[in-house]
């Protein structure tokens, strides 16, 4: 009676591991959607808005939900304490600070960060040709996640139940 109850919470944690890992691939396609979002707030905050990017970071921040706009709440803050850091130091210092809440993949989080290379130092145009070069790397992320997702999802169920199966069965 425990055996086969044992085995049958092996071949369920099996299956929980493989939609576990698909999970992870719906969380990574929300997280590159919030990301966009976000690239798209701050450009329009900077073009029509004509703000500042301590404004645009602060404007853009209260659209967005959760660790997104908390992200460029704290770049806003570490912005107005005016250490002498550069803007992309300011993002990588936001971004180390949600690390774990950040969803999507280290390339996406390294790109944000560049953007601040780009984005502290020059004249409005820059910033939105910059800002647009984003959100075209992060939408051409965004269209291979998507590709992928429908085959990943079923690879990572069906390999989450195989494994549990065949782990039982070795206990066997």
């Amino acid at each position: 009676m425990y055996r086969a109850a044992g085995l049958v919470l092996i071949i369920v944690a099996g299956a929980g591991l493989g939609f576990s890992g698909s999970r992870a691939m719906e969380d990574e396609l929300e997280s590159l959607n919030q990301m966009l979002r976000m690239a798209g707030y701050l450009k329009g905050e900077i073009r029509y808005g004509n703000a500042s990017l301590y404004d645009a970071f602060c404007g853009a921040a209260t659209r967005l939900p959760g660790v997104y706009g908390m992200l460029l709440r704290d770049a806003a803050g570490y912005m107005k304490e005016r250490t002498g850091e550069s803007l992309e130091e300011i993002m990588a210092r936001s971004v180390k600070s949600h690390q774990s809440e950040l969803g999507c993949p280290e390339k996406v989080k390294e790109d944000f960060c560049m953007l601040g290379r780009y984005l502290g130092y020059l004249d409005l145009d820059m910033q939105l040709r910059e800002l647009t070069r984003y959100e075209n790397s992060l939408e051409e992320r965004l269209d291979a996640v998507k590709r992928e997702l429908p085959g990943k999802r079923k690879i990572y169920r069906s390999m989450g139940i195989l494994g549990g199966i065949i782990m039982a069965v070795l206990l066997m």
